[in-house]
C-alpha cells in the first residue's frame, strides 16, 4: 500500500531533525576524490547537494527519484552548484554503466520498494569494486510511545510494518539483503529518533494521521482510538510525552 504522507517540506524538516545521522551517512564517501556518486530516492535533493559541496568539483553527484515534483524542487534548490544533477527515474533500472559509480547512498528508500532485491542487484551492477554503499532505514517495529496501552502500541507497529509500508521490515533485513546480493564488510549503526511533544510527533511521524487512518480502517476500535489519544494528550500536557523510534545506517562495499 505505502501511501505517503510527506512532501518536500517534510523531507527538509526531518533532514534538520536528523543532522547527526545524516553527517554519519556521508562520512564513508569522504575518500572519493573523483567520479560519480549516486543518491537514490533523493527527494528534495538536500543530501545530494550536501555531498556535492562536501566532496568538491571532481566528484559529480547524481540524485535519482521517481517523483517529478521532488526532482523539480531539487533542481531549483541546486542552482549554481555545478557538480550536482537530478534525474527522474526508477531504482530498478538505473541509467549508469556497469561499475560506473564510485558510491551509492539511499535514505528511507528500501522500505517503499515492492521489489527490493531487484534494486539491490541494480546497485551492485553500477557500483565499482571496493566502493561503498550506504543505506539509512527506519526500524518501524521499534516505534514506542511509553504508555500503558501496550496492546494498542503493538497494533500500531504491526500496521506500519505489515500493512502501511510496502517493505516495513526493510531496516531489520539490511544485513541479510546486502550479503545475499554480493556486498561485503557490512557494518551497522543505530540512531534513536526522539519526539518530546505531540506537535513534534505529528510533524515528524504524522501520528494523528496514522491513528485516524487505523480507526477508519477498523484497525483500532473507537474506544481504543479515543483512549489512546486522551492518554497522549494528558502526557503532552504534563510534560511526560515521549515517542522514540530507531533508524539504522548500513555500510557495505562491493
Amino acid at each position: 500500500m505505502d501511501t505517503k504522507h510527506y512532501g518536500a517540506g517534510y523531507l527538509q524538516d526531518t533532514g534538520d531533525f536528523l543532522k547527526q545521522l545524516k553527517i554519519q551517512s556521508y562520512s564513508p564517501f569522504t575518500t572519493i576524490k573523483e567520479g560519480l556518486l549516486a543518491d537514490l530516492g533523493c527527494g528534495t535533493g538536500m543530501d545530494a547537494i550536501n555531498l556535492a559541496n562536501m566532496l568538491g568539483s571532481e566528484v559529480q553527484v547524481i540524485g535519482v527519484d521517481h517523483d517529478a515534483k521532488l526532482i523539480d524542487h531539487a533542481k531549483a534548490g541546486s542552482d549554481g552548484i555545478s557538480n550536482v544533477n537530478f534525474v527522474q527515474g526508477e531504482v530498478y533500472q538505473l541509467d549508469f554503466e556497469d561499475e560506473e559509480v564510485s558510491g551509492v547512498r539511499m535514505e528511507r528508500l528500501v522500505q517503499h520498494l515492492t521489489d527490493p532485491q531487484k534494486m539491490f542487484r541494480e546497485v551492485y551492477r553500477i557500483l565499482g569494486k571496493g566502493q561503498p554503499v550506504v543505506i539509512v532505514e527506519t526500524i518501524w517495529n521499534s516505534l514506542t510511545f511509553y504508555t500503558q496501552h501496550v496492546s494498542i502500541e503493538a497494533k500500531i507497529c504491526h500496521y506500519l510494518t505489515e500493512e502501511k509500508v510496502n517493505n516495513g521490515w526493510a531496516g531489520n533485513k539490511l544485513t541479510t539483503d546486502l550479503l545475499a546480493n554480493g556486498f561485503q564488510d557490512v557494518q551497522l549503526q543505530t540512531f534513536c529518533m526522539v519526539t518530546r511533544s505531540k506537535e513534534e510527533a505529528n510533524r515528524y511521524l504524522f501520528l494523528d494521521s496514522i491513528l485516524l487512518e487505523m480507526f477508519e480502517k477498523g484497525k483500532l476500535s473507537q474506544a481504543e482510538f479515543e483512549e489512546f489519544q486522551q492518554t497522549l494528550k494528558q502526557l503532552d500536557e504534563t510534560g511526560c510525552f515521549l515517542v522514540s523510534m530507531n533508524l539504522v545506517i548500513a555500510l557495505a562495499k562491493k
